[in-house]
């Protein structure tokens, strides 16, 4: 009777086991999958004082998928009229990042900025996550990837110049960017959200 009890509670364990064995990997996917998206959260600052933080080569955030930020003002002086400074990043499992900042320029600097800007130039970009251009700002700066995303400065034509970035990876933006971006400041027909038509398309290329 022992011997039978003994052999009972060894099938039991070994049943137990394979029950594990088989529920784990699907618990690890559901959490990964479904749990940390849930629970992790936007980091935001909008500060301007955050601005040498989050922003450039010495920044903590400076990998940013290998995009340079050179668009980008290489530090904030004292004379600049900042209007809005917004930094976010969120990493659910992989990271994105997005910046926006106005600058309203005394005449002599905006001269100076603009020429800046028209040296780095304007990438090829018409296409990328169905951007098609700018219909209310002129672009004078773009750094563009079909994977990576863009970083670009706009003008009003007057003294101000817009600055920002959207960076990801998996041709998704998990940052809810029209939350954080005027639609006028993104490219036309911009759209990096999830099941986003240049998605469909370039993942069916890459197949």
């Amino acid at each position: 009777m022992k011997k039978d009890n003994k052999g009972i509670i060894i099938a039991i364990i070994a049943i137990v086991m394979s029950v594990v064995g088989v529920l784990l990997p699907l618990i690890c996917v559901l959490f990964m999958t479904f749990i940390i998206p849930m629970t992790s959260k936007p980091i935001v600052y909008d500060s301007i004082d955050k601005y040498d933080y989050s922003i450039g080569n010495g920044s903590e955030y400076s990998y940013k998928w290998g995009m340079s930020e050179e668009i980008f003002p290489s530090r904030i002086k004292e004379s600049y009229d900042v209007k809005n400074f917004k930094f976010v990043y969120y990493n659910p499992w992989d990271a994105n990042y997005l910046a926006l900042l106005e600058i309203e320029y005394d005449e002599e600097e905006y001269d100076k900025e603009i020429a800046r800007l028209e040296e780095i130039g304007i990438e090829r970009f018409r296409g990328f996550y169905g951007a098609e251009g700018f219909s209310d700002y002129e672009l004078i700066a773009m750094e563009a990837d079909s994977y990576n995303g863009f970083i670009y400065a706009l003008t009003d034509g007057e003294n101000k110049i817009i600055y920002v970035e959207l960076i990801f990876c998996n041709y998704i933006m998990d940052i809810d960017y029209e939350s954080y971006i005027p639609k006028d400041y993104l490219p036309d027909g911009f759209n990096a959200k999830d099941n986003n038509p240049y998605r469909d398309k370039m993942m069916n290329y890459n197949r």
